[in-house]
């Protein structure tokens, strides 16, 4: 099968491993028509997009009469992660996704588009894993990387609600007494500064040293306490509030806070806290051995152009800042249950997390989440990276509308989001 390598022995590579998972923060940033947030494209998938029509028949919007036609790829020109994956599909979202995963030189993906009202629609591409071949069903989980966070957020938020902690607090307060002054701004910045990316803790992939100890023990099963020394003993980007650096050690921080608070793991909190309340039943943290639900994760480990299997690396199984996986129908719940039903938080604690924000250059970022602006109005959400895999969750709060991206690699080409590719066809021309 061109193009894959599977039955590997990896040799893990720290700086390869740290250029793929030093999951920064790409905010969505003022999105005007299908300008920044689509990024640059190839020349093939310009001409795609000059091509298309609007997506009526995915999405089923009343006032709109076109559909999205893409041109047909020839099985010879497909990688082997899509040929012979399914017969040419006849659905327009399966269309669009197919194209969408061969140009990009992903194994798979899922992808969802769901309306405040309930309606969902789905559709899934390419291969859940190579061997044995599986083809790719809109009910496989994948790791949802940084999606995470808006999770993390979400906890952090309902104890704030409760009283139990005070966003103002210092984080340096829920950290262990051997690393109190060990962690840059820690008795300075508060939690409300880790929420939206102001604290100036440094991140803990910053560096060689975490993907060397994944690669000394590939099935650790981290637990976000034994981050701290990777966190201590470093210098501040900055002093608190001053500016906005993405830290993956804010949410690790956090997740250590929800745990001294709550007494549990983090796994049992979210739970408890999330998924039972968003009836999201297919939806928890990684562990060992891997779910059968979960599709097979590919990267390209080595720089050579290959996708290897890498699922069996735990980089962060049971972190707060990545570690859930979940299927795109659940994301879905998750939108409802934050955003339309209330099922998560009250609208004060909701109005705070989108509007107290931190300005990133390009956009900001609130509590755990992005905050864009687009032709269409404001866009919510984030994007996520997971060694092998790859997830974009977009909620427009004006059309009560959400899409959901998850996949089983990362893109070997540039190509534009998934989100960016369906605006026009989900919401017409913008006026």
């Amino acid at each position: 099968m061109a193009g894959w390598t599977t039955g590997w022995e990896m040799a893990m590579n720290a700086h390869i491993l740290g250029d793929r998972m030093n999951d920064k923060v790409n905010v969505f940033g003022p999105i005007k028509g299908t300008g920044h947030i689509m990024g640059r494209m190839t020349d093939h998938l310009r001409g795609v997009l000059h091509g298309m029509a609007v997506l009526a028949l995915i999405c089923g919007i009343g006032g709109v009469s076109a559909a999205i036609v893409l041109p047909t790829v020839a099985l010879a020109q497909q990688s082997g992660a899509n040929k012979g994956s399914r017969d040419a599909p006849s659905d327009p979202l399966e269309k669009f996704l197919h194209q969408y995963i061969t140009h990009a030189g992903l194994p798979g993906g899922v992808v969802a588009i769901g309306y405040g009202e309930g309606r969902v629609r789905y559709a899934a591409s390419g291969y859940a894993s190579v061997r044995p071949e599986t083809g790719m069903t809109d009910d496989r989980q994948f790791y949802i990387g940084s999606l995470t966070k808006m999770m993390t957020a979400v906890v952090t938020l309902q104890l704030a609600s409760e009283q139990r902690i005070d966003l103002a607090d210092p984080i340096g307060k829920y950290l262990p007494d051997e690393y109190q002054g060990r962690i840059a701004n820690a008795d300075r910045a508060t939690i409300r500064d880790l929420l939206r990316n102001s604290s100036g803790i440094p991140d803990y992939l910053d560096g060689e040293f975490f993907f060397e100890l994944v690669g000394r023990d590939p099935q650790h099963g981290w637990r976000n306490v034994e981050l701290l020394p990777l966190i201590a003993d470093r210098d501040a980007y900055f002093a608190p509030g001053k500016s906005y650096a993405a830290s993956n050690s804010n949410f690790i921080l956090l997740g250590v806070m929800i745990e001294a608070v709550e007494g549990a793991d983090i796994k049992a909190v979210f739970n408890r806290r999330i998924f039972e309340p968003a009836r999201m039943r297919d939806t928890s943290f990684g562990r060992y051995p891997r779910p059968a639900l979960l599709a097979r994760g590919f990267d390209d480990a080595n720089g050579d152009g290959q996708l290897e299997d890498v699922t069996d690396y735990d980089v962060g199984d049971q972190l707060a800042d990545g570690g859930v996986i979940s299927t795109a129908e659940d994301m879905v719940k998750f939108a409802r249950a934050l955003f339309v039903d209330g099922v998560l938080l009250g609208p004060n604690a909701l109005e705070r997390a989108t509007t107290d924000t931190a300005f990133t250059g390009e956009g900001s970022y609130g509590y755990g989440l992005m905050i864009g602006s687009s032709d269409w109005g404001p866009v919510w959400g984030h994007d996520g990276i997971y060694f092998g895999y790859s997830a974009e969750f977009s909620w427009f709060p004006e059309q009560e509308t959400v899409v959901v991206f998850l996949s089983n690699g990362r893109a070997l080409n540039e190509v534009p989001s998934v989100t960016s590719m369906l605006m026009t066809g989900l919401f017409g021309d913008p006026q």
